[in-house]
């Protein structure tokens, strides 16, 4: 039998990669990141699900080679699993903290009829009235999320979080399907508090594009243009809400603030192309054309150019292939990183002058256009298994700003694979970087990777495909049981 710390653990695994392959054709809350799995979801992966007092604590022991004592419950009310467990009946569970005998406690268990019980949180009467009520909720659509933007601000804060960890975790046509029962000046409200945290400001500004009205420019742009890094939280979701309401013509503001100043810090920049590639993929309220025109002056700023030379080549931008052949012609130690993206934006050309470039471009560099080889196969090998689910294609997903590193073709090309090179911003600080690390450029890693037509296989070493692959892996996996082996997946939502 598997314990209760091993099942949560497998279970984290396999969420995790679900999550992976599900956020690649299912475009959920674009600027948004669910914190915890949802209570709907913890719900439907449990066997039981109960509300039950405390009736006896824990005495405490001294001895640490002593198992640790467990309180005991007796539960008053069945959620889901009374035909497993009834009423009356009575457990024991660690319980973190101590409370006053007769509280409440949300508890779920695994592993019937020896359940392995989860470690109990304390429960109100309106929380266990809001976990029968999802019960009943339809599985998704507008329908659902109009009972859970009711929560947002709850003084339950256990309760707000699970209403935006909905939020977040639904379809982004679900939440736009909500438009008209969305309370728009109660978003801009909470917008315009600066204590309203990042996350959730992310939230109010994608669903005030929804529901925006043309007064809102005004204050929208006054938080573009007010360099306060307050009001400026969630910057991303900020600018796209902008161009939403404001159409191509906010365009010109965006480029100019963010694009074009040279003296921008770059996280900030970065914002600024995940809202325009939100604009340019997921949604068509500004021509294409536009979007592209606006991202392509990046390429003005060759240190930071090769974060849109992908989206290019995604968007079929090849009006641009001679200059970015000459930027790779020209570049040096301190842009050696844009000649993998320029080269893999060649192979995904069908231009017959894009072979020619290759060939002349192999002869100043093999080795980057090898990598860039090496990382197009990969993708394709991706692609072509994601777009095998259900026969379906599927859509692209955009990203914040604080994206997770995911693709270790952003490290491969953007530094020399033999040393260290020394950086210099375009503020003028050096900073010392390795293959290892960018810390300054990693983030886009993400969203990177276009759409590319397959190539020629490259020679790379099998062991180090390996390595790139199971590395990570063993790493991720290695945290997760520590982690798991120190507290339970509730804690998180006890500590609130």
């Amino acid at each position: 039998m598997l314990n209760w710390s091993m099942k949560r653990l497998i279970a984290s695994v396999t969420a995790s990669v679900l999550v992976i392959a599900v956020c690649a054709y299912v475009i959920a809350c674009p600027f948004c990141s669910a914190v915890n799995l949802t209570f709907s979801e913890q719900i439907k992966s449990n066997d039981i699900v109960v509300i039950a007092k405390l009736v006896e604590l824990a005495e405490p022991v001294d001895n640490p080679e002593l198992e640790i004592p467990k309180s005991k419950f007796e539960i008053t009310d069945v959620i889901k699993g009374d035909k497993i467990v009834p009423a009356g009946a009575k457990f024991q569970s660690l319980l973190v903290g101590k409370y006053p005998i007769g509280e409440n406690f949300l508890v779920m268990g695994v592993d019937p009829p020896n359940v392995s019980w989860s470690t109990p949180m304390r429960a109100s009467d309106r929380v266990v009235k809001y976990l029968r009520t999802i019960q009943n909720l339809p599985e998704s659509g507008p329908k659902r999320l109009e009972f859970f933007q009711n929560y947002f601000e709850d003084k339950e804060s256990v309760l707000a979080f699970d209403a935006y960890d909905e939020f977040a975790a639904a379809p982004y046509e679900d939440v736009t399907a909500l438009k008209d029962k969305m309370n728009r000046e109660q978003l801009v409200g909470w917008i315009k508090d600066t204590d309203t945290s990042t996350n959730r400001r992310r939230l109010y500004f994608t669903m005030l594009g929804i529901c925006g009205k043309t007064e809102d420019i005004e204050m929208l742009e006054a938080f573009i243009k007010s360099g306060d890094r307050k009001k400026q939280a969630g910057l991303d979701a900020l600018i796209a809400c902008y161009l939403k309401l404001k159409g191509k013509d906010g365009l010109d503001l965006i480029v100019d603030t963010f694009l074009k100043d040279k003296n921008v810090e770059y996280v900030d920049t970065l914002s600024a192309v995940s809202a325009l590639r939100f604009h340019g993929t997921e949604v068509e309220f500004i021509p294409r054309k536009d979007i592209v025109a606006a991202v392509r002056t990046l390429l003005d700023r060759p240190k930071i150019a090769d974060m849109i030379i992908p989206d290019l080549a995604r968007w079929e931008d090849w009006s641009v292939m001679e200059r970015l052949v000459k930027m790779f012609k020209d570049s040096n130690e301190d842009t050696s990183w844009l000649r993998v993206p320029i080269a893999s934006y060649l192979r995904s050309c069908p231009k017959p002058e894009a072979k020619s470039y290759i060939e002349e471009l192999k002869k100043i560099d093999p080795d980057s256009i090898k990598r860039a080889d090496f990382f197009l196969d990969f993708n394709d090998d991706v692609e072509e298994k994601e777009d095998s689910v259900d026969g379906a294609p599927l859509a692209a997903s955009s990203n914040s700003a604080e994206v997770n590193i995911t693709d270790e073709s952003y490290v491969a090309h953007r530094l020399p694979l033999d040393k260290k090179t020394n950086l210099k911003s375009e503020t003028g600080v050096t900073k010392t970087a390795s293959t290892e690390l960018d810390p300054n450029r990693l983030a886009v890693a993400a969203d990177s990777a276009p759409a590319l037509t397959p190539v020629a296989q490259s020679n790379v070493d099998p062991v180090s495909i390996w390595q790139i692959i199971l590395i990570p892996f063993a790493f991720s996996i290695g945290i997760l049981v520590l982690l798991w082996s120190v507290i339970s997946g509730w804690f998180d939502r006890l500590i609130y």
